[in-house]
């Protein structure tokens, strides 16, 4: 999953770039620590998880009522990427009375924390894989906690000559 988790990570330093250097920031001093600690076994795991992200939970064959997540922080982005073989099926953020269609392959980045949403049942075989970032991770190894995103973080990407 090593170019997998490479895109979302790209995707994540697009969209929400502070987070993406806090996350990215974690993951280097999380480093550091396994081995001023001697920790043999996060020091054998941290070089295969190569995700600015530093949690992951997976769902299977679910529908799950609308519900906000209790797992990140609200000016935090998650991503949540369905895979699988099933027939057509929505995701739902009922606050915003939206409807995305939430075929296999698709890749959702919104604050599960903030807007409350949902998916329903659907027959056939689905996976959603959710990327999120526990706040006591960054603050164990002394990273900021990185602010909702801004739109002024994009004027880099942003050609106004054009």
């Amino acid at each position: 999953m090593c170019d997998f988790h490479a895109l979302l990570s790209g995707m994540l330093a697009v969209i929400h770039p502070r987070m993406y250097t806090s996350g990215r920031e974690a993951r280097i001093r999380l480093e550091m620590e396994a081995k001023r600690r001697e920790d043999v076994d996060m020091a054998s795991i941290l070089p295969s998880w190569n995700s600015v992200y530093n949690s992951m939970s997976i769902m299977v064959n679910r529908a799950t009522p609308y519900h906000t997540d209790v797992n990140g922080r609200e000016q935090w982005l998650d991503m949540l990427v369905t895979v699988g073989d099933y027939p057509p099926l929505d995701f739902v953020v009922p606050t915003l009375n939206l409807r995305f269609r939430y075929n296999p392959g698709t890749v959702i980045a919104m604050s599960g924390s903030a807007l409350e949403h949902g998916v329903g049942h659907t027959n056939g075989n689905r996976a959603c894989l959710a990327y999120y970032m526990w706040h006591n991770v960054h603050q164990s190894v002394a990273v900021q906690l990185c602010p909702q995103p801004n739109l002024t973080d994009l004027e880099p990407l942003i050609n106004v000559n054009s």
